[in-house]
């Protein structure tokens, strides 16, 4: 049987936060077992374009780290910064929207 066949089927989300919970509770590699899957899934969200000035060494860590994990260095930084806003809504004691 192949990886394709083993993949589970994703359920439909009624919202960004119903399919966030969901993602933070299950493993995306049980539901998408091709690199395609992941990339369609990436391109879909609606992105606004912004501009960051970062230093030459956190750059370099990024895209090394980016690279161990098969990621490009802008899809773990934005999924950094998503954690770090959820992580301080935490602490604050506040719903984070993202």
């Amino acid at each position: 049987m192949s990886k394709q066949a083993e993949a589970k089927t994703l359920p439909v989300f009624a919202s960004e936060d119903e399919e966030r919970s969901f993602w933070e509770a299950h493993d995306p590699g049980e539901y998408f077992t091709e690199p395609a899957d992941v990339i369609v899934r990436l391109k879909s969200a609606r992105k606004k374009m912004v501009s960051v000035r970062i230093d030459e060494a956190l750059h370099d860590e990024l895209k090394a780290v980016a690279a161990q994990h098969g990621l490009g260095y802008q899809p773990l930084m934005r999924e950094l910064l998503r954690q770090a806003l959820r992580n301080l809504a935490q602490r604050e004691g506040r719903h984070a929207p993202v």
